[in-house]
């Protein structure tokens, strides 16, 4: 299971670790975990434009975890309520996933297990999202009236220098003007290609005087000429939510049968894909509801399938036939065209759940506008409420860590009252000495570890004082409850905090972190402790069993309390506001109405980035990174080895920097900046041959007939026999089996960190299911899998940890680059190309 941040950084990158999005999201002004505006109970967090204003329009909410959608609400545009005359927009519009949670003991195969739901209320509607490609200057950039000339002469260049021109601010947002095509022209020596656009932002008055003088007209909705550089110009393209279109027109790529409707295996029960109804020819048309797919089994492998319209081709004069059939609708099979949803406007429940995948779009930021006060007026802001929350009993072992499960960070609980030491330099060895003071109690993350000469072990503390090892419990990121995860029942709370008798459960949420509180507690000091930022880090530690604010219409019980306040405000006006914040209460309830789904009154509540906090790796590389260090490798494949690589950097000991900087170059080394798997080549001449194989300087002769020949002028004329310097000179080498004279030629180097011989397909090959999941690929009978993705990533991770390269690093950054080669290459092979590469990758992966 994967899991990725949900929103981007400013620049649209990942964030550096969880520490600096919990900052960001700490910063908003209200929409905290527990206790959220009004003195109310709030079980998510707000992501609003006062933290993220890019995540109204430029990057989106993303899935925080791989998982499934299961329901959501898309409207057609904004809901409107009316208070004191004002029309006030705001959105009721949701998605929810449904996550399946494991961890596994990799020596046990014991699983921690749990099912829970991410939910992201108050999204864009429909209506407001970007249909076209927007525009945004990296930097201040020159409009201009008209396009200069391309290749001018002296005297268009001087009349292009006088042309008006003015410098747009950066992070100016602008929309291609499609009607008018681009143009060439020239400025300072280089030409550009120039596209009209239209103005999308308002500029300030001062800057529009600016640019009257200028002689431009730069207004917002003006349109002006610039020249497309990537340098200055980024294009954003929009990010519509994969998961809410259903109707889907297709193309078949290659021949398909079409078949009955399923039947049942009797032993598995399993949907057994229908008998061969139609014979459907490359071209066919499909038309299926992408929301009622199912998978029906054939042989031992389970299609993703779809109850299909569909047309044939016409064939000369005779017209192509038409009919319904079961069809196998995976992406390698069909061109798929997304046609507008259809269940806009209501709350749906899909029939079958669609796969969402961690870090895929979810939507934007809603608008939600509120009254200003009791005589009108209004507060407008974009923002999504992230909540997760789960009702799977099996929570509980997930939290004691039933299954022992171990990796991940490391934390340290240090008792009080131990014997501090310190370390110190003595004739020239390092030595701990005790110091006059003693430890606090305390969890350590990732604490340091280091041994003395008389191989004492040695906690480091957060003061930078030592503790003896055996003196602290070193737990893993597993072990919930041990590192301070602590739950709390609240059910039957109405959630509000009554200033004059606060109810039991908001003091149960304070005492239960707060230990030195004693005696009864106010509202206002239960108030200062569940929004203290300094008491953030524990109060994200709670896992709150609380009704949900999703579930009950305002005529509930559970809202009582808005009548009680209203009758001991007594303020003129109030009980409008009240009646007012009631239709919106039943606008946006869904949990109940979305009966199919099961859900109950009252659920468990899990801070959402605490979930990432023990998921998302503080080491995990970014795209950018991965991109700098392989700048020609295409997306997909960039994509693919940065879920393999992050989703396992402890597994496959990639869990440092100098381990993943090392790793890294030596996949640079071997395949080059486009970072795809290649098979070794032998083009060799005599001379070499001879220079590295001791049969072919037994037998010369046998060199000038395998390697290549050249003629007088260098130009090869013919090329080394590659299958015979197979035979001669691999097939006793790197584990070929003596009875299979193609195994040196059949199993040569493949991949991104070559894995040699029969030895090492064969043995990828039997390893690969402790590993992965799903079908193996056969490297033995089919080696040129090894170059094919994920495979060939797989394959470098697999030879990473199955022959420990990783012990190669002691540390030494690049002075260690030669015994890491060694380790990979049996020798000093590429060892300049790996030691250029892990000084570019050192300045990206720092």
């Amino acid at each position: 299971m994967k899991f990725a941040f949900p929103i981007l950084t400013a620049a649209g990158e990942e964030f550096k670790d969880i520490k600096a999005l919990t900052a960001l999201i700490n910063g908003e002004k209200s929409g905290h975990y527990l206790l959220g505006n009004h003195n109310k109970w709030h079980g998510g967090v707000h992501i609003s434009d006062q933290s993220a204003p890019w995540c109204k329009d430029k990057y989106p909410v993303r899935a925080i975890a791989d998982g499934k959608v299961v329901a959501f609400r898309m409207m057609e545009d904004y809901l409107t309520s009316e208070f004191q005359g004002e029309s006030l927009r705001y959105s009721n519009c949701f998605c929810l996933v449904q996550h399946e949670y494991c961890e596994i003991n990799a020596e046990t195969k014991a699983k921690n297990e749990f099912t829970f739901y991410s939910l992201y209320m108050h999204l864009l509607p429909w209506k407001q999202y970007q249909t076209a490609e927007k525009l945004v200057l990296k930097k201040g950039w020159n409009a201009r009236n008209s396009v200069p000339h391309a290749n001018p002469d002296a005297e268009q260049q001087r009349a292009d220098a006088a042309l008006p021109r003015f410098a747009l601010p950066k992070d100016t947002e602008l929309e291609m003007d499609s009607s008018t095509p681009s143009q060439k022209g020239s400025v300072g020596g280089k030409e550009y290609d120039f596209i009209k656009v239209i103005i999308k932002n308002k500029l300030s008055s001062a800057q529009m005087s600016e640019a009257e003088k200028a002689g431009v007209l730069a207004s917002e909705g003006s349109s002006v000429w610039i020249a497309n550089s990537p340098d200055a110009v980024t294009f954003i393209k929009p990010n519509l939510p994969t998961w809410l279109f259903d109707q889907i027109e297709a193309e078949l790529l290659t021949n398909m049968i079409g078949r009955a409707d399923p039947g049942v295996d009797g032993p598995t029960g399993r949907p057994v894909a229908g008998k061969r109804s139609v014979s459907l020819p490359a071209g066919t048309k499909l038309q299926y509801d992408a929301h009622q797919l199912e998978f029906h089994w054939t042989g031992d492998k389970a299609r993703k399938m779809a109850r299909c319209k569909y047309v044939t081709p016409s064939v000369d004069t005779a017209p192509g036939s038409c009919g319904v059939a079961w069809v196998c609708v995976e992406d390698k099979y069909i061109k798929a065209n997304t046609l507008p949803p259809t269940h806009l406007g209501e709350l749906y429940v899909l029939p079958s759940p669609v796969a969402i995948a961690a870090g895929e779009t979810i939507g934007y930021l809603g608008l939600v506008e509120t009254p200003g006060s009791l005589i009108g007026g209004k507060e407008s802001k974009h923002q999504v409420h992230l909540e997760l929350f789960t009702q799977d009993p099996r929570l509980d072992d997930v939290l004691a860590n039933k299954a022992g499960t171990k990796g991940g960070t490391i934390y340290a609980k240090v008792p009080a009252d131990l014997v501090l030491h310190e370390k110190k330099k003595q004739d020239g060895k390092d030595q701990w000495v005790a110091t006059g003071g003693k430890s606090l109690e305390e969890l350590v993350e990732s604490p340091k570890i280091e041994k003395d000469a008389a191989k004492q072990e040695w906690a480091g503390t957060s003061s930078g004082k030592y503790v003896k090892k055996e003196q602290v419990e070193l737990l893993s990121q597993h072990d919930w409850l041990k590192i301070g995860f602590k739950k709390v029942d609240g059910s039957g709370s109405d959630g509000y905090l009554d200033s004059e008798a606060p109810p039991t459960f908001f003091t149960d949420l304070v005492n239960s972190f707060d230990t030195d509180k004693s005696g009864e507690l106010d509202s206002k000091e239960i108030q200062a402790a569940l929004q203290n930022n300094g008491n953030r880090e524990q109060l994200n530690k709670l896992i709150v069993k609380h009704p949900s604010e999703w579930y009950e219409k305002s005529s509930a019980s559970s809202y009582l309390w808005l009548d009680k306040l209203m009758a001991k405000i007594g303020l003129p006006d109030f009980d409008k506001l009240v009646d007012h914040e009631k239709q919106r209460i039943d606008k946006l309830e869904w949990m109940q109405s979305a009966a199919k789904l099961r859900l109950d009154t009252e659920v468990w509540h899990i801070y959402p980035l605490s979930i990432l906090q023990k998921n998302v790796h503080s080491l995990s590389i970014t795209y950018e990174q991965l991109r700098s260090i392989f700048p020609e490798a295409s997306k997909t494949n960039l994509d693919i080895v940065l879920d393999e690589v992050n989703s396992n950097l402890e597994r496959f000991k990639l869990n440092t920097r100098t381990r993943q900087r090392h790793f890294f170059s030596q996949i640079r080394g071997e395949v080059g900046v486009t970072m795809e798997g290649r098979t070794e080549s032998w083009e060799y001449s005599p001379a070499v041959l001879r220079s590295f194989s001791s049969y072919y300087r037994a037998n010369p002769q046998e060199s000038e007939i395998d390697g290549y020949k050249k003629d007088s002028k260098g130009k090869i004329i013919r090329r080394a026999d590659q299958q015979a310097i197979g035979r001669k000179h691999f097939q006793k080498l790197n584990g070929n089996r003596s009875s299979n004279p193609s195994d040196g030629f059949n199993f040569r180097g493949r991949g991104l960190i070559q894995i040699t011989g029969y030895e090492k397909y064969n043995g990828f090959k039997s390893e690969y299911s402790s590993y992965w999941s799903g079908d193996v690929p056969d490297a033995v009978e089919q080696p040129n899998v090894i170059n094919v993705m994920p495979t060939a990533i797989r394959s470098a991770l697999w030879f990473w940890f199955k022959y420990k390269v990783y012990l190669s690093d002691n540390n030494n950054g690049f002075s260690d680059v030669p015994s890491v080669t060694r380790r990979v290459n049996g020798g000093s092979v590429g060892l300049d190309e790996r030691k250029e590469a892990y000084k570019i990758i050192e300045t990206i992966l720092k």
